[in-house]
């Protein structure tokens, strides 16, 4: 229940603070009072955004503060989920900065805006005349139904599976536009990667590449020149070995008559030897070279296809285009598993389709079950208001698809009088019946869905005579089950609150500043009289008024 709410700098409000007990509490005062500032403050605690326009002193912070005793309403798995500490007295605090930015905090610890908000719906449905459009709406007659069956959590594990269903569709419906567009680019790109086949980019140095193409260009030349030079070197006759040989021969005879001609005869031979070695590697390239000849137009055509395939795909190295490469190959497999994957997510969709269904149909068997005791109580509840001539019908039928709350189709119908025809509310209910409507169903939910409160906001307006009465006899009998705070201009059902809050204005220093005041029990007769009577206070008005309060 909620315990105390302080508002400060919020609209006309300099600074108030309230109590609140159990059961059900009044809340008047004159219209334009500020009972809707006091409610606005309450939601700006509870989530709602931020309205600028309503903090009226801008150097000084605005701050709502809402204390709750949340010991019996099962919210310890709320605070664990979102990483907060639970407290049977739980606080929640929102405050906004002159310049205009706002902070929200449970139990002192900061929260965005939707973490409070959801715990705000699980600790107060703030219900004005607003709220009775959604009476109009069929997705409020769902949620009526599946409160009376208990159906919460198979609906939520209902409309999750829906998700995943919706995701699989989605992901159905992207590969099949891909597959699309591949099928139009598949023959293209598998000409591309063919291209690509007639050498293994991988294994290219495209320098090394460079050189054997330049190298065989000019072979001839080299085994000329190069086969003249070893002739040379090797000839027995004049050849530079065998005057090597020679010279070292000669050296060897005169290298003993000093040590510098000794130093001569080495080099000579250190000489010979590399020419010796040189000359082997030099044959070992000429007749790799002489091989390689046979390779050429291989070696020439892999450089054309390279330079076409950089030209062709507009890159200047061999790691682009073996991305080109892969990128392609990705496509082509990519094109040929999409008939796989596709396979692979209708059979997952057939099995969430399956778990769906069968969901759906406990659910919907649930509801057909509810509504004839709802409209049992709807119709005993329409008894105590005065519409005794007034029903409703709930036509239940099942969807031939899915939707995203089950299977089931509903039709929620209304007559206000005998011989009178079954109608959708929004043709044939007036304002009041609307308002009488959501009162009854309110009063029943508020025994199948645990609330800690609930505030009706002027929801008796239209209303008048004894119907007050019952109203107001209902509100209380609810208040037996839950805490209820009641703004209202019925003297019949203001009188009915455990407690009585009055919302007033007054000037301070040439401002208009809304207050408000806990009444004892000789106020309460004055303002139930001034209710009834208005600012002139008689006899008779204070009789009745004693009347309603005893």
């Amino acid at each position: 229940m909620l315990k105390v709410i302080k508002i400060n700098n919020y609209a006309l409000i300099d600074s108030i603070e309230m109590s609140f007990k159990s059961g059900m509490t009044s809340i008047t005062g004159e219209t334009g009072a500020g009972k809707s500032i006091l409610l606005g403050g309450l939601s700006l605690v509870l989530g709602s955004r931020v309205d600028n326009s309503k903090i009226i002193n801008k150097n000084t912070k605005c701050f709502v503060e809402a204390i709750f005793d949340i010991g019996e309403y099962n919210l310890k798995s709320f605070f664990v989920i979102n990483n907060l500490d639970y407290e049977k007295e739980t606080i929640l605090r929102r405050e906004v900065i002159p310049s205009g930015k706002s902070r929200a905090f449970i139990n002192d610890t900061p929260v965005n805006l939707d973490i409070l908000s959801k715990l705000g719906n699980n600790l107060i449905d703030i219900h004005s005349q607003h709220n009775n459009l959604n009476l109009l709406d069929n997705n409020f007659i769902y949620l009526i139904l599946d409160s009376l069956s208990s159906n919460e959590k198979l609906v939520l594990d209902y409309k999750n599976e829906f998700n995943d269903l919706k995701e699989i569709e989605k992901k159905i419906e992207e590969i099949e536009m891909n597959k699309i567009k591949l099928d139009e680019q598949s023959d293209y790109n598998k000409f591309l990667f063919k291209e690509f086949e007639g050498i293994k980019l991988e294994d290219v140095d495209i320098d090394n590449l460079k050189e054997q193409v330049k190298e065989i260009d000019n072979i001839e030349e080299t085994l000329e020149i190069s086969t003249n030079i070893i002739n040379e070197i090797n000839n027995d006759e004049v050849g530079v070995n065998d005057k090597l040989s020679l010279y070292i021969r000669d050296l060897n005879k005169i290298s003993e008559n000093s040590s510098k001609l000794e130093k001569f005869k080495n080099k000579f031979v250190e000489i010979k030897n590399d020419l010796t070695d040189l000359i082997i590697d030099y044959e070992s390239y000429i007749n790799n070279l002489e091989s390689k000849d046979t390779d050429s137009n291989i070696l020439k055509e892999n450089l054309d296809l390279i330079y076409s395939l950089q030209n062709k795909h507009r890159v200047n190295s061999i790691e682009e285009l073996v991305e080109i490469k892969n990128d392609l190959s990705k496509k082509i497999d990519d094109h040929q598993n999409f008939d796989r994957m596709i396979l692979k997510l209708n059979l997952k969709r057939d099995k969430v389709l399956k778990s769906l269904n069968k969901i759906a149909d406990k659910i919907h068997r649930k509801r057909e079950k509810a509504i004839p005791v709802f409209i049992d109580k709807m119709n005993n509840n329409f008894k105590d208001l005065g519409m005794e001539n007034s029903k409703i019908r709930i036509n239940i039928s099942k969807s031939k698809v899915l939707l995203n709350n089950g299977n089931s189709l509903i039709d929620f119908l209304f007559k206000g009088n005998k011989g009178t025809s079954y109608n959708e509310l929004k043709n044939i209910a007036s304002g009041g019946e609307v308002s009488r409507i959501m009162l009854s169903i309110k009063s029943i939910l508020s025994k199948y869905k645990k609330l800690s409160a609930i505030i009706f906001d002027e929801i008796d307006t239209g209303v008048s005579g004894i119907v007050s009465s019952k109203v107001a006899n209902l509100m209380y009998n609810m208040s037996k089950n839950m805490q209820v705070l009641t703004i209202t201009h019925l003297p019949q059902v203001a009188s009915k609150g455990d407690n009585h809050f009055k919302v007033f204005k007054h000037e301070d220093q040439n401002r208009t500043i809304t207050d408000i005041k806990l009444l004892n029990k000789s106020d309460r007769v004055n303002e139930i009289a001034e209710m009834l009577s208005g600012k002139k206070l008689n006899k008779s008005a204070k009789e009745l008024a004693n009347q309603l309060l005893n």
